[in-house]
């Protein structure tokens, strides 16, 4: 070897991260260029408190001038890049990095003023009326510090909640004010003081005003579905009085006597309208040739307005229309009227509204007359769709011909059909790569009902809104390893039982496998009857269920959860068909000819069976609008047994690549410390999977983001008839087989559609012998031992 090449081989990790730091702090000089003279570089703001109830977070949003964003937790990039301009404006370059940085935040005392009026306002907004927050200045070097220091001292809390005006005191109310209150005896008050087990404001509860808020709308609410229709919160009020009750309160729950006798009158509904093809446009032109072509059908006491012919059933609008006839005014069922109807995704435009039906009112019930204006899509969709894939690490591209009916049968019935091609890059471990071709065909036909004959499923409709799918798809695949066609046929539910939870139960799901043309270089590379078994070809038959629970918000930048709940079994239902009816089996051999079991069939294709479950769970912390912190863990395990002891290729697991630890090339880590130095196509799959994934987000310039990771995980097995040294999980050592990886990315955000690289770098190898498994800081660091990954989206 060249001597200078062996002296590039050994700059080391320790170098190339001091190196690094270097950059970043020479990055982070002359922060102050462009702040004038007499002024200061807002640097850092300081928020503390003596009462750990109060959340700093909640704190620092009352604060009114905040420091220029950092990332890295020390890095003002957007500044320095503000910085790097020039001073003369009118230059391109300049006007450029201006706006893609961020101007330095100047001191201003104007403004700490402000923020001290404001986390006062906000901490007597909490009950601490008597906190005292002070604030101090640090200058130093053209830049300032600013500390806020709360000293919260006791809150306030409430001391009785009254709901009754004849139960306060006689001093509570001035002779005015009781006269402004409702009298004890109407209804809503009797109401409101029968409500005391629901409400939000508790005797011994620390005064918060947002929780009036709070109990003041929810005390709307429940008005509004006791068919108050004309009530407003505005007739509810709150008073309070701390008198002599040594830092308690007592807390009035007021309602003002309504202008309108309307506001405290109950209302039914009269008559149901809904206007199935509502054109606005039209109406505002009062065009005569649209209002001939309308017509009128009633249907269950609806009025169904419909232009030419009623192209959607009325049974169907009517199962998402909680509106009825008769009853009771109720904004619940209003707003769940809207949102079902959303749902049918047959309407481009909805709108509900009342009119008071003067006529039929009586002294005891109002009448309200109820239109529901709706504007259909198109019916038919054509599309076609360009877009860059990413198959467990693998990057090509596809294209889709997609098709959509959205009223088939004229019941909301969706139908979905998608012709796809596509070609991929595959890497061998040799970092060979390879081209893989796919093309399919998917049809799904989604029902806005429950198709289940063992029940009456009515209840569960109106309370869970759930639709039945069935799904068709081929899928034909060529691999320079093997070719593979794909078949399946599923019938299942979705639904959703809250606003964040969403179920999918497929009750049976079908798939034919067929394998071809395994290469011989592949069938070296496996040589273990155990993995050899799951490339060939198999039916599953299968049920799974899903659950998820996602409180993202995406129109909120915000913390949230992600959780995701998998189980399945296979093989069950076709295994007690062929023990009821006595089929025969055929013999199943071993590696050399000897028969060593037997086997059922369906449809002379050998059938899977297996229970498998796993769960995965995400955390998104928003730090700010540049900076969010990533957490995964994920577990899974699958137990195969019976008809074929050994996992489907397609359901086993499998570790890194491009969403999995970054710095292993897909499917080439694990089982345990097992290794095959000599394999050309990396295929390493498992029974059992465990994953941790940190993920640090940083936002750069225009669409260029940034990020540090840390992945740790492996898979192993768990069937005694796999023979793969290493590969099998033993409590007693597992955790000395976890593989950690470590690396940095970049992503381009075009909105529609998200490209993303990832360099992942070794930080411990089970494949190594125990006392050399960690590998940072043990031997020199090459670039060539980075593993590039190219995703499409964030890896999780």
């Amino acid at each position: 070897m060249k001597p200078y090449l062996k002296y590039k081989s050994s700059y080391n990790f320790p170098i190339f991260i001091f190196l690094l730091s270097l950059l970043l702090s020479i990055a982070s000089c002359s922060t102050t260029k462009y702040v004038g003279e007499n002024e200061y570089l807002l640097n850092k703001v300081i928020v503390k408190s003596d009462d750990n109830t109060i959340a700093i977070s909640d704190l620092k949003k009352n604060i009114k001038q905040k420091p220029n964003l950092k990332i890295l937790g020390m890095w003002r990039f957007h500044l320095g890049l503000y910085n790097l301009s020039g001073k003369n404006e009118a230059k391109g370059f300049n006007k450029w990095l201006r706006r893609i940085g961020e101007v330095p935040i100047v001191y201003e005392d104007f403004q700490t003023q402000r923020s001290l009026t404001q986390l006062k306002i906000y901490l007597r907004k909490k009950g601490y009326y008597n906190a005292v927050v002070k604030d101090s200045v640090v200058f130093r070097k053209k830049k300032a510090k600013v500390y806020y220091s709360v000293t919260a001292n006791k809150p306030y809390r409430y001391r009785n909640v009254y709901r009754r005006p004849n139960e306060l005191p006689y001093n509570f109310l001035t002779t005015q004010q009781r006269n402004e209150e409702m009298a004890d005896s109407s209804m809503i008050r009797n109401y409101i003081a029968n409500d005391k087990p629901d409400s939000k404001v508790k005797s011994g509860a620390k005064v918060d005003s947002d929780i009036l808020s709070e109990e003041r709308m929810r005390i709307f609410k429940s008005l509004k579905n006791q068919g108050y229709f004309n009530f407003s919160r505005e007739y509810i009020h709150f008073m309070m009085d701390s008198t002599n009750k040594a830092q308690q309160m007592d807390v009035f729950v007021g309602l003002k006597i309504p202008k309108s006798q309307k506001a405290i009158k109950k209302y039914k509904i009269n008559q149901i309208e809904i206007f199935t093809e509502y054109d606005p446009k039209m109406i505002l032109m009062n065009d005569s040739s649209y209002f001939k072509q309308l017509d009128t059908l009633s249907y269950e006491g609806v009025d169904f307005i419909y232009r030419n012919t009623l192209n959607i059933k009325p049974e169907v609008l009517l199962s998402s229309v909680l509106i009825k006839k008769n009853d009771l005014y109720n904004l619940t069922s209003v707003e769940q009227t809207y949102n079902r109807l959303q749902t049918l995704n047959q309407f481009k435009f909805l709108n509900i509204k009342f009119e008071e039906d003067q006529a039929k009112s009586t002294n005891d019930f109002g009448q309200l007359n109820c239109r529901i204006q709706l504007t259909p899509h198109n019916l038919q969709y054509y599309s076609f769709e360009l877009e860059g894939t990413n198959s467990s690490g693998n990057i090509g591209f596809a294209g889709n011909l997609n098709y959509q009916h959205k009223n088939l049968f004229g019941g909301a019935e969706i139908l979905d059909i998608q012709f796809s091609t596509a070609r991929e890059t595959v890497k061998s471990s040799e970092q060979t790569d390879f081209n893989s071709s796919e093309y399919g065909v998917v049809s799904k036909l989604s029902i806005p009902k429950f198709l289940l004959p063992f029940f009456d499923a009515e209840e569960f409709r109106k309370s869970y809104n759930p639709r039945t799918v069935f799904s068709l798809s081929y899928n034909y695949q060529k691999r320079p390893d093997y070719t593979r066609t794909i078949a399946d046929a599923s019938f299942g539910y979705n639904w959703k039982s809250s606003k964040y939870i969403r179920h999918n139960f497929n009750l049976i799901e079908l798939n034919f496998i067929d394998v071809k043309n395994l290469s011989e270089d592949f069938l070296e590379d496996i040589d273990n009857l155990y993995i050899e078994n799951s490339f060939t070809d198999h039916v599953i038959a299968t049920t799974r269920y899903s659950l998820t629970y996602n409180d993202q918000n995406i129109n909120i930048p915000r913390n949230y959860n992600y959780l995701k709940f998998n189980f399945e079994f296979a093989g069950n239902t076709l295994k007690a068909i062929d023990n009821i009816l006595g089929r025969s089996t055929k013999n199943d051999y071993d590696s050399e000819g000897n028969i060593e079991g037997t086997y059922h069939d369906f449809l002379g294709i050998r059938y899977a069976q297996y229970l498998k479950s796993d769960i995965e769970y995400r955390f998104n912390h928003h730090i700010n609008k540049a900076n969010t912190m990533v957490y995964r863990l994920f577990l899974g395990l699958g137990y195969p047994y019976g008809n074929l002891k050994v996992l489907p290729f397609e359901k086993s697991y499998f570790s890194g690549g491009a969403n999995g630890i970054r710095a292993w090339q897909v499917r080439s880590l694990g089982p345990g410390s097992y290794v095959d130095e000599d394999a050309t196509y990396p295929n390493n799959t498992a029974d059992l999977k465990l994953e941790a994934n940190l993920e640090y987000r940083f936002k750069l310039f225009w669409a260029l983001e940034g990020a540090l990771f840390v992945d740790a995980g492996n898979i192993w097995v768990i069937s005694e008839k796999d023979n793969r040294a290493g590969a099998d999980f033993q409590f007693n050592k597992f955790y000395k087989e976890v593989a950690l990886g470590t690396g940095f990315g970049t992503r381009v955000d075009l909105n529609f559609i998200l490209f993303r690289i990832d360099l992942g770098l070794k930080l411990r190898d089970p494949s190594l012998a125990e006392n050399k498994r960690w590998i940072i800081a043990n031997r020199p660091f090459k670039f060539n031992q980075l593993t590039f990954n190219i995703g499409i989206g964030y890896p999780f």
